[in-house]
């Protein structure tokens, strides 16, 4: 009876044990190629960070995780010839820095805004949203989601304010939760999948907009429905009319 027992644990600690190593094997089984191109086009986001998002996609989806890679890279090449087919002749500030040649001003509460913004020389852009006339919602690196007065906030050249295609009701909802998170949701440097990331915690600029009108406008901002939503998708979303460009 003492042997069946202990056969019986056996049977059931021994894949638990070797499922972690399992586990290990198929971080290593990912392509290599694909996952250097991902952390290269997001230089701060960690190779763990990656392949555990990846993971839960692979969970939700019911998809293989080089699959999920290749999706990520699908978009990310979409964002690559976006950015030559654009003028990058202008400075660009990096991360959402506040830093850029114009101050962008007041606007309509709800309006959002969009301006051109790089990592380490990889340009992706910065968004932002109107929660007042005279004062901006905004997530950035090392301070998280934040307002900040427009009369202090700078932009580059080709940066644009848009009117958001949805009733005055809406857009106050959307930006009184994107004000709601202030202090409360850190920053995020994953934009690969931020699209299946929890609404709540971290994030980052674009992920702080398409929550807020994703929940309270009952509406999709981001442009190509892909796993990452990027500035440039809230920028070119049929749901947004660009009303000011610097």
């Amino acid at each position: 009876m003492e042997m069946r027992k202990f056969f019986a644990t056996l049977c059931i600690v021994t894949p638990l044990v070797f499922g972690g190593f399992t586990s290990v094997k198929a971080v290593d089984s990912y392509n290599s190629e694909t996952v250097n191109y991902i952390l290269k086009m997001n230089p701060n986001l960690s190779k763990k960070e990656l392949i555990e998002s990846v993971n839960d996609l692979v969970k939700q989806d019911n998809k293989t995780s080089n699959e999920i890679l290749e999706e990520i890279k699908t978009e990310l090449k979409k964002q690559e010839k976006l950015d030559k087919e654009e003028d990058k002749s202008n400075r660009m500030s990096t991360m959402g820095k506040n830093s850029g040649p114009k101050i962008i001003g007041s606007s309509s509460k709800g309006n959002v805004y969009y301006t051109p913004a790089s990592t380490f020389g990889l340009p992706h852009g910065h968004v932002g949203m109107y929660y007042k006339g005279n004062q901006i919602v905004e997530s950035v690196p090392k301070k998280g989601v934040r307002a900040i007065a427009s009369s202090k906030r700078k932009v580059e050249k080709n940066a644009v304010i848009q009117n958001v295609k949805v009733s005055s009701s809406k857009k106050n909802n959307s930006v009184n939760w994107g004000y709601s998170r202030v202090g409360k949701d850190g920053y995020s440097y994953n934009f690969a999948t931020n699209r299946k990331s929890s609404h709540y915690g971290d994030k980052n600029c674009s992920k702080l907009l398409w929550s807020a009108f994703k929940l309270k406008a009952g509406i999709d901002m981001d442009k190509d429905k892909g796993l990452g939503v990027y500035p440039r998708d809230i920028r070119d979303s049929n749901y947004t009319k660009t009303i000011k460009t610097f």
